[in-house]
């Protein structure tokens, strides 16, 4: 059973993103096992890297830029600028593309309606996890109060 959990970022969006997306925890080589052997004990191994990053409503090459984009368009570049989480597999529990794609989902189903997420599969512990970084504020903010001119 997975495990989660979720907590604030108050210092910088850009370093969290960048843990989050970090390549050396998230590149998934997937095909980097021998796939088959000859009968003349020839061995062929197929390599495919893959990174298990995906955006929701951002880039996820360039989740920064398009989150504070969204912050500075309602005024809100400062205080909680983040949150981020986290949700473990046991070892063994899942594939990682399993892992990344039960992430993806979740992230889909509770913010994917109004907040922008960057989520990040890592495969560098025994554990796999994802990780979640969710913009503080919403891609429309239907509350936000606007003057009238004159």
């Amino acid at each position: 059973m997975a495990v989660t959990k979720i907590w604030t970022i108050k210092d910088s969006l850009q370093r969290v993103l960048d843990y989050a997306a970090n390549p050396d925890k998230t590149e998934y080589d997937a095909l980097a096992q021998t796939l088959h052997y000859a009968e003349n004990d020839a061995k062929t191994k197929l390599n495919e890297s893959a990174q298990l990053v995906t955006g929701i409503h951002c880039r996820a090459d360039h989740a920064w830029e398009d989150m504070r984009a969204v912050q500075e368009r309602f005024g809100k570049a400062d205080g909680v600028v983040a949150l981020h989480a986290y949700q473990s597999f046991r070892e063994g529990e899942v594939t990682p593309e399993q892992c990344h794609e039960i992430g993806v989902a979740l992230a889909r189903k509770v913010w994917g309606k109004r907040f922008q997420v960057l989520v990040a599969t890592h495969m560098n512990t025994d554990n796999l996890h994802n990780h979640f970084v969710i913009n503080s504020v919403f891609m429309k903010n239907k509350n936000r109060k606007t003057k009238k001119a004159g």
